[in-house]
């Protein structure tokens, strides 16, 4: 515990003397829209801006370890978009099994790594106006994805660098978040009625270059985001919340995408393709490979399998260290932006609402569900430059095709679906299936979402394991369903950590269910 505190203090006396002379007066400038002119919120005092620099380089961790254990080796193997290096066979998380404690702890580690700067950034604003809604839009959009990794997490209770406090159930983090991001879209709002061509944190935002009013569409949209997982268990505040986020405004163009320019390398290119350390899933290649999707060859590398274009691993394979070496990388690249949300998501989203009956901007009937779902599909073509979509929308007849293992036929398996592309009407399931299944090939890269997409809604279907977990409790799951709490947390903050236990409803294994799988 001293030596964290000792980190975290470490981390902040640095912001402190490197900023100090440039966080006097920094309240007067983020107070409300009725307190600030236009020449305040440029002045030089926001050279604060680093610790907003800090927080966008912490939603998807920039550093290299945090990207790997919080993204690569979590959600993009549950969400069935990449399987690990064969060289942690036995010992990696398709297995429900790691090669240390480190790829349990580091993903809660990145608590340490976001709260100084958020911290500095609340006392500077005394935690009002909007450069505080700004962090706390950030801080919904890193701890959003912590919670779904892990369920209860330490967040309301977290107002200074001690990280040992008691942790929030998820149901109460999920409403928190909710709140949060309605009263920071509303302060955002205010400032870019008074100020629409205002941009003073353009130096600081890797994202939106300081556009306030983008930042807005974000904020919304992620709330839709965040209330469409709750639905299977507060439909009636999901709707709510859903429907308010659409009457803000949300995200409806490629040109508001939600990505993050790293300052140095785009870590997804480093562990893909320099490191060599995953692979892309059999699970995508199936259904891309299929439907003959022209994106494939925007998201894989071709195999070196001799007359195989596109070659995908099983979780849990038996592949050699020779034959894992042939099949697809991601086609990523070193300067690439990392995705956080995408309109095409937003239009998956209005899709799953408008067949359930909530009002999405469009109207509610099944024609109009369809109207979002084919616009979801277009969207991602045009996001990935894959040519006109209209042939692929009208297919009625691919399917997801059967997995042929190149490497000798070892493990080939059958589909685990047939459903097809074009929109039936008459069918909700069926359609709600398309939709989810359209949904996931569109978040490419962002493995995270997908896994959260399969355990709210069970779709698509995924292969199961080549080989069985070593633990019998494991043996009905494709994928976890959380990660456990980090080891450290039962040596350095023991009883908050066995409270956390109580509240989720189960082990604290890969098995229990978050608060929101209730479908």
């Amino acid at each position: 515990m001293k030596q964290l505190s000792k980190i975290i203090w470490g981390i902040l006396l640095i912001g402190v003397f490197s900023f100090a002379s440039c966080t006097h007066n920094f309240e007067e400038i983020n107070a409300p829209k009725d307190q600030a002119s236009e020449d305040d919120m440029n002045g030089d005092n926001y050279r604060t801006g680093a610790f907003y620099l800090k927080l966008q380089g912490q939603v998807i961790p920039e550093s290299s370890g945090g990207y790997q254990h919080c993204e690569n080796l979590t959600g993009d193997v549950w969400g069935r978009f990449m399987m690990s290096n064969v060289k942690w066979k036995g010992k990696n998380f398709s297995e429900f099994s790691y090669d240390h404690v480190g790829w349990i702890d580091n993903p809660f580690n990145e608590l340490a790594n976001f709260y100084p700067s958020f911290n500095e950034i609340r006392k500077s604003t005394n935690g009002e106006g909007v450069n505080y809604a700004w962090a706390k839009i950030l801080r919904v959009a890193a701890m959003h994805r912590l919670t779904d990794l892990y369920g209860p997490l330490p967040y309301s209770q977290v107002e200074s660098s001690n990280l040992y406090v008691g942790y929030d159930s998820q149901e109460s983090i999920y409403k928190t978040m909710l709140q949060e991001l309605t009263e920071a879209a509303e302060e955002l709002s205010k400032y870019v009625e008074q100020y629409p061509q205002a941009t003073p944190m353009k130096a600081y935002d890797r994202v939106y270059s300081g556009d306030y009013a983008k930042w807005m569409r974000f904020a919304n949209s992620l709330k839709l985001r965040i209330a469409m997982r709750m639905r299977f268990v507060e439909p009636t505040l999901a709707k709510e919340m859903a429907e308010d986020a659409i009457k803000r405004g949300v995200i409806t163009s490629n040109e508001d995408n939600a990505a993050y320019q790293p300052a140095g390398t785009n870590n997804f290119w480093l562990i893909a393709q320099s490191w060599g350390d995953c692979r892309v899933a059999a699970d995508l290649i199936s259904y891309m490979g299929g439907y003959n999707d022209p994106r494939q060859s925007k998201y894989f590398d071709r195999s070196g399998f001799e007359n195989v274009t596109y070659a995908g691993l099983r979780s849990a394979t038996n592949a050699s260290d020779d034959a894992y070496g042939k099949y697809s990388k991601a086609l990523v690249y070193q300067n690439d932006k990392i995705i956080w949300l995408t309109a095409a998501e937003v239009a998956f989203l209005r899709a799953e609402g408008t067949l359930i009956g909530w009002d999405m901007g469009g109207g509610t009937s099944e024609e109009n569900a369809q109207a979002f779902y084919e616009e979801g599909i277009n969207l991602s073509f045009a996001q990935w430059g894959a040519g006109s979509a209209t042939s692929y929308i009208n297919d009625d007849t691919s399917q997801p095709k059967d997995y042929i293992d190149p490497n000798n036929g070892a493990e080939n398996a059958n589909a685990g679906s047939s459903i097809t592309i074009k929109w039936e009407n008459g069918n909700k399931e069926k359609n709600f299936e398309r939709i989810i299944t359209q949904k996931w090939i569109a978040l490419w890269p962002i493995g995270h979402e997908g896994w959260c997409e399969y355990r709210r809604t069970g779709y698509p279907y995924f292969f199961p394991l080549v080989r069985p977990a070593s633990d019998n409790k494991y043996n009905n799951l494709k994928v976890a369903n959380r990660l456990p709490f980090a080891t450290t947390e039962y040596f350095n903050n023991p009883d908050n950590v066995k409270a956390a236990v109580s509240l989720l409803g189960g082990e604290d294994d890969f098995a229990t269910k978050m608060w929101w799988q209730k479908k």
